[in-house]
């Protein structure tokens, strides 16, 4: 009976493993084809100067797939799919951050990059997801006195880790909107 129950267990925890690797593959995979030789763009560069902080410039890319939605009704009807959407933006002359969202096709959050650089903080945070789940978080940080720390889990996460995704697959959902309503704007005078 026990060896049947450690069998069991052993078959659960391998079907885990097993389906976490195929979620790592597909993010891999289309991660590294999401860029422009594969995919249409829409650029947003954005200046504003702010008090305290100086000339803010924000650079948001969107990566995406279009297709004619009903090719019998209208050949200019089309239905879209963000991939990817990269921001780039800055505080004063001092902090660069780059943010990547990765999208699957059902429009689910599957990666978040998160790159700081600067006078205060240096970090590179990476969280994977399936199914809005977090399955993996890989964090390294500097700090402005030369201290680094490492972290990286894919089972027993901390509760700042699940909040920390959980806005960002809200967040996340805030640009595919944003896509939307700019695909709108670009259709209006036409």
């Amino acid at each position: 009976m026990k060896t049947a129950i450690l069998f069991i267990l052993f078959l659960s925890h391998l079907n885990f493993i097993t389906a976490q690797e195929s979620a790592f593959t597909k993010i891999k995979e289309l991660y590294y084809k999401a860029n422009p030789d594969n995919y249409q763009t829409h650029n947003l560069n954005m200046h504003t100067n702010q008090a305290a902080i100086g000339l803010q410039n924000t650079n948001v890319v969107f990566y995406y797939d279009s297709w004619q939605a009903k090719p019998e009704e209208s050949h200019y009807k089309l239905e879209y799919h963000v991939v990817k959407v990269e921001v780039s933006y800055n505080v004063s002359a001092s902090m660069d951050y780059k943010i990547e969202y990765l999208f699957d096709e059902n429009k689910n959050l599957i990666f978040y990059y998160k790159k700081v650089e600067g006078m205060w903080e240096n970090l590179s945070l990476r969280y994977y997801l399936d199914k809005n789940k977090l399955i993996k978080v890989v964090s390294i940080s500097t700090d402005e006195n030369g201290k680094s720390e490492d972290y990286s889990d894919t089972k027993k996460f901390n509760q700042s880790d699940v909040n920390f995704a959980k806005e960002y697959i809200l967040k996340s959902k805030e640009y595919l909107s944003f896509f939307n309503e700019m695909i709108k704007i670009e259709k209006l005078d036409k």
